[in-house]
């Protein structure tokens, strides 16, 4: 579910398209012209910034460029490894600048995406989240 799906003043009990399980969510003013400022779920006002990219696809690239690096300095000599390397580096600092920054509530793991970056949201920031720790304990990787 995407919150610009949700921008009018719908009030009340939803359901899942997914699983069908019921939430209530308040979705007049939690995102307005300088980002959200409210969680349409469950009301928090801490949030934080993360690139919209699969942590497990990241990895996965990051273990790959390693292969990659090894193979070419194993095949064509170790003067090589190390540029490879660097162009894996280029790579990946292009395809980070072209992903947009998602808002994820602290406490419910709300995502907001395509809606305006608010400028107080900063990155993770664990003593923040250790607020919220009663309530959620572990983030999960995407």
């Amino acid at each position: 579910m995407r919150s610009r799906d949700h921008a009018g003043d719908e009030v009340g009990v939803q359901a899942c398209l997914g699983c069908g399980r019921a939430y209530a969510a308040r979705f007049a003013g939690a995102a307005g012209g300088a980002g959200v400022e409210r969680c349409a779920f469950c009301g928090n006002r801490a949030f934080f910034l993360q690139k919209d990219f699969d942590q497990r696809l990241g990895c996965l690239f990051m273990a790959m460029s390693l292969g990659i690096a090894l193979f070419v300095g194993w095949k064509y000599g170790w003067i090589w490894f190390t540029p490879v390397l660097l162009a894996t580096v280029v790579v990946d600092w292009i395809v980070a600048a072209r992903v947009r920054p998602v808002t994820i509530c602290y406490r419910c793991d709300a995502e907001y995406r395509d809606v305006p970056t608010n400028a107080r949201h900063r990155g993770y920031d664990p003593h923040i989240a250790e607020r919220y720790a009663a309530t959620k304990t572990v983030r999960r990787m995407r």
